[in-house]
């Protein structure tokens, strides 16, 4: 099971290859960016549980990259690491001032990395999720990949599944189609917008009144809204 989803953000082409494949080698997805305007795009595109950004980069560097995902509201809680050739105490205030959580000085370990962002990410909350997830009487079991509303089983194909797992995860939190794209078909060129919008559709029949939760929310996405009221009589 991949553990979560982390952008990388380093203008050095040996470190970025590094770095990613050390992630996926250890269960997580990752998303290597050259530059700091590619990486807040991807960033916001694809909403990950964690970022890594190198200090120094030409024109923008990791610094005020960390001070303007500080300022987005859709980024201002998310878990950043700063990468950086300096040590010096200077540097880690100013990293820290601008919102960064972790500092990590290069060279660095392998199993160092790895420790920093398990370790980051239990700290932050939103990691190491529970493999129930329960909702106004529907409950989730990863682990079996079965789902139950209110005691009773209910059945649905593997990409629905993903989709209520990604809803339940991100309450009141509006998911668009590009968001669902990456983070559901991985980016099939075979999925269209039709595909995401007909595997919505299902997902909603196979719930029943439950479905009415999954709200569209026209010309930006799809939303997961609890508090939905889900009975069907007027």
């Amino acid at each position: 099971m991949i553990e979560g989803k982390i952008v990388i953000v380093d203008d050095e082409e040996n470190i970025r290859s590094l770095v990613k494949d050390l992630l996926e080698a250890n269960n997580f997805k990752a998303i290597a960016c050259q530059d700091t305007e590619e990486g807040y795009k991807r960033i916001l595109k694809s909403q990950p549980e964690l970022a890594i950004l190198d200090v120094k980069m030409p024109q923008i560097g990791g610094i005020e990259l960390c001070r303007l995902l500080r300022e987005t509201p859709e980024t201002k809680n998310l878990p950043i690491i700063l990468l950086t050739v300096e040590s010096t105490e200077t540097d880690k205030v100013i990293g820290f001032g601008v919102g960064a959580d972790d500092y990590i000085t290069k060279p660095f370990s392998n199993k160092e990395l790895i420790a920093r962002v398990r370790s980051l990410l239990r700290r932050s909350g939103r990691k190491d999720e529970s493999n129930v997830l329960e909702s106004c009487g529907l409950v989730m079991n990863l682990d079996s990949r079965t789902v139950f509303l209110n005691k009773k089983e209910i059945v649905l194909r593997p990409k629905e599944f993903d989709l209520l797992h990604t809803f339940l995860l991100k309450p009141d939190f509006v998911l668009n189609r590009d968001y669902i794209l990456e983070n559901i078909f991985d980016y099939n060129i075979a999925v269209t917008t039709r595909t995401i919008d007909t595997h919505i559709k299902n997902l909603r029949q196979a719930l029943g009144p439950w479905g009415k939760k999954i709200e569209t929310v026209f010309g930006r996405g799809f939303k997961f809204v609890p508090s939905q009221k889900t009975n069907s009589k007027k």
